[in-house]
């Protein structure tokens, strides 16, 4: 039996030597992983729209590669609170427009209507998705 009394060094086994080397490795990587989980961001994307239309037209079928990115978060909460912000206050602001008096013009509510269809649209991504990444020529 070993002497654990403090001050004492007791003699190192292999076996218990390995250990420790194995315990301290396996707590270097988890370590490394969480570091790498905690600077993982989110990305608030919102699709392109068709500049060329005269209608509401929101590329919302493009890759997400090509999406415009509106807001970088460090968590998914928050860049979720913002974009359900985003689609409130686009609909309030149709809403407000269409109780004022007079009207707006046409090209108003286009615009309030496209960028409501776009807050509609937009989608948090983490930053390291592989559907962010450039499509490669063929």
């Amino acid at each position: 039996m070993q002497d654990l009394t403090p001050g004492v060094c007791a003699e190192a086994t292999p076996d218990a030597v390995r250990s420790l080397f194995l315990a301290a490795a396996l707590l270097l990587a988890s370590s490394g992983t969480l570091g790498a989980a905690s600077a993982q961001k989110w990305l608030l994307l919102e699709p392109p729209v068709d500049e060329t239309s005269d209608r509401v037209t929101v590329l919302d079928q493009t890759p997400l590669a090509q999406w415009n990115r509106v807001g970088v978060y460090d968590r998914e909460a928050a860049c979720e609170s913002r974009q359900r912000e985003a689609a409130r206050a686009t609909m309030e602001e149709y809403v407000r427009l269409s109780t004022s008096a007079p009207l707006p013009p046409m090209d108003v509510w286009l615009a309030v209507a496209r960028d409501r269809r776009r807050a509609e649209a937009s989608t948090c991504i983490v930053s390291d998705d592989p559907r962010l990444a450039p499509a490669s020529p063929r």
